[in-house]
């Protein structure tokens, strides 16, 4: 007899606008193996010439076939958004699927207009149009008319898409007050994960991985360098530090996983300011949560978060976090009780809370022990694919 509550025997395809490794490719590959198991799930993606091989690597093992969409690019091209707009519409004409789950806000926007096409053909199967917004970015500190622009762009899509599904409840009530849809259609559904599938190393091995000096206090960070995750304040922080408490730097020191866009940026910040001896700056894998107990604290200072990974999984490696209060994020972390929160764009608050927290090891270990409980118990994958499931059903 089949089971009512089981996703069996349809075609669903993940669109999403690139491989290059995040919260949004975790997330999309997490559900595409789950639901592999008793459907067919192909993965399309953009960005064709910076494709990350190891995303490919790992749908080739679980056997989920990958499609190229060469017109689908991160940047906004009203040229390359008509062309891609075909190329999707041509991808479902050719494959009938039952399900197409959008992640990102350009494929929300293309692939919506896309799947509108599609469903108007009636020789196709009709398709369900899901949309997990990973964070919305109009949430961005933006000028007046690009914030405008990407509300009515999130707007028109969701009028197209039968259910959207938001990473926290921040999101959603951001979408509800911007008018972006119907309460009724977004679904919160915290980003979830498997404590069983992490193995990290131990700080020993993690350390000597990142080429640690072991006689230091570390506060790592693991996050692209893009405007959104503010390392700008970060730095800022370090260099008061540097400035009104130079005795803290003998014995700390800073390590930012990641590459992007502000990169370039960072390293001319951190050369004019004389900081390039206290912050090293790692190359990053696919895998860098391996690395987390090279950190005794985990600092994200964003000023625009979906739910990120990062923050459940310094919990799961019972590492320190101290983090800015955005997004989902003070649905992780309750400030002073199992994490601290700082107010974003902040660097004061940043420096003040890097300064105190290290000067507590005590405190620190009994937060991180406190955020391991609720990670476990409130934030695990197989809560997330279910409650997905129920959407897809």
């Amino acid at each position: 007899m089949e089971d009512k509550n089981k996703l069996i025997g349809k075609k669903i395809l993940y669109l999403i606008t690139q491989t290059k490794w995040g919260g949004a490719q975790k997330y999309v590959l997490e559900l595409a193996e789950h639901f592999a198991k008793n459907n067919e799930v192909h993965i399309a993606y953009g960005e064709v010439t910076k494709t990350n091989q190891q995303f490919l690597d790992i749908c080739h093992k679980l056997n989920i076939k990958t499609i190229p969409v060469k017109y689908l690019i991160r940047n906004i091209d009203l040229s390359n958004e008509l062309l891609a707009t075909k190329e999707i519409v041509q991808l479902l004409n050719k494959n009938n699927y039952n399900i197409i789950h959008l992640n990102s806000s350009k494929v929300g926007a293309v692939g919506s207009l896309a799947a509108m096409f599609y469903n108007m053909n009636p020789l196709n199967i009709r398709a369900k149009i899901i949309y997990t917004a990973h964070g919305y970015v109009f949430n961005e500190p933006l000028n007046k008319l690009v914030r405008k622009a990407y509300i009515m762009s999130e707007t028109f899509s969701s009028g197209i898409q039968q259910r959207i599904i938001a990473v926290s409840k921040h999101d959603k009530d951001s979408a509800i007050a911007n008018k972006i849809c119907a309460p009724q259609k977004i679904t919160v559904i915290h980003n979830g994960v498997d404590e069983t599938a992490y193995h990290f190393l131990n700080k020993e091995k993690a350390q000597e991985s990142l080429k640690l000096d072991p006689r230091y206090t570390y506060f790592g960070t693991i996050a692209s360098f893009y405007k959104a995750k503010g390392y700008n304040y970060l730095l800022e922080a370090i260099k008061m530090i540097k400035e009104e408490s130079p005795a803290f730097l003998e014995k700390n020191r800073f390590v930012f996983i990641g590459e992007g866009p502000e990169l370039a940026d960072s390293k001319k910040y951190i050369n004019e300011n004389n900081l390039s001896t206290y912050i090293k700056i790692v190359r990053p894998s696919d895998e860098d949560w391996k690395f987390m107990k090279a950190f005794d604290f985990f600092v994200l200072p964003s000023v625009k978060e979906g739910l990120p990974y990062a923050i459940l999984e310094a919990g799961l490696a019972q590492v320190p976090v101290i983090s800015t209060e955005v997004g989902g994020i003070p649905e992780i972390i309750t400030d002073k009780e199992n994490g601290y929160l700082v107010a974003p764009a902040n660097p004061l608050s940043l420096k003040n809370t890097i300064v105190e927290l290290s000067n507590n090891p005590t405190l620190a270990q009994n937060l991180a022990d406190k955020n391991y409980n609720n990670i476990k118990e409130n934030f695990s994958l197989s809560k997330t694919i279910e409650n997905t499931e129920k959407i897809y059903l």
